[in-house]
């Protein structure tokens, strides 16, 4: 058996290369599709209704933020998060509810996949042996981020102190709450230590605090 030139032992060189990129992107893409609906698995519920059928509509609004929430921790770039709203009819409270569901799936993707920085290009929603499946596109790999520096957690804020800037300011409840657009309800909460205002709000409240009363 005559032995293969240089030439066909180069071509089959690069045939073996391309079939082994090959394999390697069709892993990538079955790893990213299954990292994606466990990323979603959380949210997924709220938005689907299979009572009819697969609600592949539903699931395929969760994976795209699921997918926005994926690129801002690879990429770092937070203001991916408006790309959710390019084209939608979604008035400003459903906008907020949107974007806290994106930056809920950024901290679970960091806890779940804090070290694979593949960025996703794009999902698709199909149908395999009749269940809905994620099919993600690799985009470009990044390099790790680094860690965020080390910092003191931030105490919560005491219910007392809440109540007591308001009286300072003298204002109702109602009026209170406009300042942080929550309702007189949420303040009375605030100040029972019911719930926490959200990070923006404690800042405020934290400046108010020290410019009127410490």
């Amino acid at each position: 058996m005559a032995k293969p030139t240089k030439e066909q032992k180069r071509k089959a060189k690069l045939k073996a290369k391309k079939q082994q990129a090959i394999h390697n992107q069709q892993s990538l893409t079955e790893r990213l599709s299954v990292a994606l609906e466990k990323l979603c698995e959380p949210v997924l519920p709220e938005y689907i209704d299979d009572s009819n059928g697969p609600d592949l509509t539903g699931r395929s609004i969760v994976w795209q933020m699921g997918v926005i929430a994926w690129n801002i921790h690879v990429t770092g770039r937070q203001e991916l998060a408006e790309c959710a709203f390019v084209g939608s009819k979604l008035d400003a409270e459903q906008q907020e509810i949107v974007r806290k569901e994106i930056a809920g799936l950024v901290k679970r993707k960091i806890e779940l996949y804090p070290r694979q920085m593949t960025a996703i290009r794009d999902v698709a929603t199909t149908l395999a042996n009749g269940f809905p499946r994620a099919k993600a596109r690799p985009g470009d790999t990044f390099p790790e981020l680094p860690p965020m520096p080390a910092s003191e957690p931030k105490k919560p804020l005491c219910a007392e102190d809440i109540a007591t800037l308001r009286k300072t300011l003298k204002l109702t409840p109602v009026k209170f709450g406009e300042l942080f657009g929550v309702t007189a309800r949420k303040v009375s909460e605030w100040e029972h230590g019911k719930s926490q205002p959200t990070a923006e709000q404690h800042n405020k409240i934290k400046a108010l605090n020290k410019e009127n009363i410490q």
